[in-house]
């Protein structure tokens, strides 16, 4: 009797692990991972609050910033970034950098497509070089879902610090997501026992 209840059991259970497993491979399938290029031009639009003074070594100012992209990704990104000025001294020598942030909304295409994303963005950047990161989500016009990742880094061309644009070269990798949706199994069955 315990043998036929494990292969009633497996009977139930190996159906069900086939449909997961084809799911599974099917929604590799849909995603697609790319990689593309370009350039970013940062340009630096109205003050929305600062310049705060938190020390003499020390500022931040919070500004409105348009990323205009080039490349695979191409279109403009309206962002909000806050900027905080560091002034250093070490072995005599004066430095000044700026770290910052923003986050924004980037209408156009990537790769083929036409995209409406969210992107975050952070890095550092001096008189003559800017580097860091950023990340986008969102959908294409098919209303796939849009995921992406990418780096800049770059001598940095026009004015920086406290105004101007500047523009540096970016490398990402992102992946365009299907909807496909598997119907869900229903138990239709009335018997009780």
């Amino acid at each position: 009797m315990r043998i036929w209840a494990i292969v009633v059991v497996l009977a139930f259970l190996l159906p069900a692990v086939a449909v997961t497993t084809a799911a599974a491979t099917h929604a590799d399938h849909d995603d697609h991972l790319n990689r593309g290029t370009g350039t970013i031009t940062f340009t630096q639009g109205a003050t929305i609050s600062g310049p705060t003074v938190l020390s003499d070594h020390t500022t931040i100012v919070k500004v409105h910033e348009t990323l205009s992209f080039t490349g695979n990704m191409r279109g403009t990104a309206l962002t909000v970034e806050r900027d905080i000025m560091h002034t250093v001294t070490d072995d005599g020598k004066t430095r000044t950098f700026t770290t910052f942030h923003g986050r924004g909304n980037f209408t156009g295409t990537l790769g083929n497509d036409q995209v409406k994303l969210q992107i975050k963005y952070e890095g550092v950047k001096n008189s003559t070089f800017a580097r860091g990161n950023f990340v986008v989500h969102g959908d294409t016009s098919q209303m796939n879902d849009v995921h992406g990742e990418g780096h800049f880094r770059g001598s940095l061309t026009g004015g920086v610090e406290g105004g101007g644009s500047s523009t540096v070269n970016y490398r990402m990798h992102w992946t365009v997501s299907t909807h496909t949706e598997e119907p869900e199994a229903r138990d239709n069955d009335r018997d009780t026992d």
